[in-house]
Parts: structure tokens; sequence; C-alpha cells
């Protein structure tokens, strides 16, 4: 019996404090300003700019982040949270937009979509470790266009072997 009245404390402990986890992941909003971009092959950095809005009656302190990506030839570069985010927000308060994130892309990355997520990290203390946000973001990799000469240029082309071509009869 006794086993039993503790377990029920244990679980209506573990239940009440993943509540309070959940309504702290909720008070803090990310809004992207473009969460999915296109780029062409050889573009080697994408900035992510984003706003972040507290909604919560606390102030939140902004930790840390983490990171991941569906390609590991993809990595994230998260020094422009450490540059540019708040230390902290203050109840109802917003910041932003500005460059949260980079996406560092290989040059020779192969055309495709290359999907993500960038985790904020905080709570209302500064040593507090609860997922506050998370923002989803994608990287749309095309091939270069090729260009092809306009008929002008072909034709400018021709003309001028052609008289080069006569120059040279001329002096024989």
């Amino acid at each position: 019996m006794k086993s039993t009245c503790w377990a029920k404390a244990g679980m209506g402990i573990v239940l009440t404090l993943a509540s309070v986890a959940v309504s702290r992941a909720d008070s803090l909003s990310v809004t992207s300003v473009n969460p999915s971009q296109n780029v062409v092959q050889g573009t080697t950095v994408v900035t992510f700019d984003e706003s972040i809005s507290n909604s919560s009656a606390d102030t939140l302190f902004l930790n840390s982040d983490a990171t991941f990506t569906d390609s590991l030839l993809v990595g994230v570069d998260d020094s422009p949270f450490f540059t540019n985010a708040p230390f902290f927000l203050d109840p109802l308060a917003s910041s932003g937009p500005f460059a949260l994130f980079n996406v560092d892309l290989p040059a020779n990355l192969a055309p495709g979509l290359y999907t993500g997520t960038f985790s904020i990290f905080g709570g209302t203390d500064s040593g507090a470790s609860d997922d506050l946000a998370d923002v989803n973001f994608s990287v749309t990799v095309s091939s270069p266009v090729a260009s092809t000469p306009e008929p002008e240029s072909i034709f400018l082309l021709i003309s001028g072997l052609v008289g080069l071509a006569a120059f040279r009869r001329s002096l024989r």
C-alpha cells in the first residue's frame, strides 16, 4: 500500500514538472522572416532572420541553442544567436527581426531540399535549459542556369570569323 502511494506521488510530481516545461515552451514564440529559402548551387551562407516574443508573465533567459540538419554536409552557425539575440526577454517583450543563425553550405552541394531545426534553450533563470522554442527551416539548392548566347552574339562571332578568313586570303 505504501509503495502505491509513493508511486502515485512520484507520478504526480513528474506530471507537474512536465506541465511546467510545456507551458514554458509555449510562452516563447519565434516568427521567421523567410523560413524556406531558395539558393543557387555555389551559395555558401544562408542567413535566417527571426523575431522572438515572450508571451509569458515571466522574464525568460535565452541561454543556449542546439541544431539538427537532415544532412551531414549542411552546417549551422549559431554565432548570430550569441551576437544578436537578447540575453533575456521581459514579460510580453519582443525582439527582432535579426539574424538568428546561418546555414553553411559547401559550394559543391548537390541540388535538393535540405531541412533542419534550430532550438532555443533557457527559462526563468540564467542556468535554465528548458526547450523554449524550435525553428524549422529549409534551404532548396538549385542548379545554376546555363547561360545561352543571344542570336546576335552568335551572328557577330560568325561575322568576325568570316572577316578574319577573308583578311587572311587577301594577304596571300
